[in-house]
């Protein structure tokens, strides 16, 4: 009985020594990286920790996972995404908020485009194109920055309002302190950020996207192996 517990034990370690072998490869590079930016830090005169570090890491990780992700939800690129959703929040728009809104924009474009003579007609008459000339649908982002500018020349109150939750959906009157600074008031916020660079390109968010998704690959195969002990000798406790 002994033996065959044995044998179990190492057929999991076996099974999941792949994974945390990627993971350890993975976490090497990033750790060293790592250290790189600590070293710039120190020279700053800011002091962080072992743990101050790797919680700065991992937010950078998981924002830039979550980048990627709606990326592909909203037809916007992570390069507009990264610096658009900061200026949103500098507007007093929450991240979830201005997120929600850009998803309910494109499902208005496709909409339209797909035969919703309402959302068309939302659209149009506001002067905004949602389909390129070859027929595809416009990024969002393109579409976003002429709503802002029509928003910007209407006066405020309830028709704006209503115009906002329409386009935005059931938060979209959150967003106009946003849209009121128009395509060049945007662009302006964007640029600081990308001065600040803030700013991350697509690579690194779909390099995030993988590190992230291997990290949860290794929870599930240190899951795995717990299962297999405890298979292996509960019944002998």
């Amino acid at each position: 009985m002994a033996t065959e517990r044995a044998q179990i034990l190492i057929r999991a370690v076996d099974e999941t020594r792949a994974a945390f072998g990627s993971i350890q490869r993975n976490l090497g590079g990033l750790l060293d990286a790592a250290r790189r930016v600590n070293g710039v830090l120190a020279n700053l005169g800011v002091a962080l920790s072992a743990a101050g570090l790797a919680a700065m890491v991992k937010s950078a990780l998981d924002s830039a996972d979550a980048l990627n992700k709606l990326s592909q939800r909203v037809g916007m690129t992570v390069e507009a995404l990264s610096t658009l959703v900061p200026a949103a929040e500098l507007s007093g728009v929450s991240a979830q908020t201005f997120e929600t809104g850009l998803k309910k924009l494109a499902t208005t474009m496709f909409e339209a485009a797909t035969g919703s003579e309402e959302s068309a007609r939302r659209l149009k008459a506001l002067g905004v194109e949602f389909k390129n000339q070859d027929g595809t649908l416009r990024a969002t982002d393109a579409v976003l920055l002429d709503l802002a500018d029509r928003f910007k020349a209407m006066p405020d109150g309830a028709q704006k309002s209503a115009l906002a939750v329409q386009l935005f959906g059931k938060s979209g009157a959150e967003l106009i302190p946003f849209l009121n600074q128009g395509r060049e008031g945007i662009a302006a916020l964007t640029g600081e950020m990308e001065a600040l660079g803030v700013q991350i390109g697509g690579d690194t968010a779909a390099q995030a996207e993988v590190f992230n998704d291997s990290l949860a690959k290794l929870r599930l195969a240190a899951t795995s192996l717990a299962n297999r002990v405890i298979e292996a000798f509960l019944p002998a406790l």
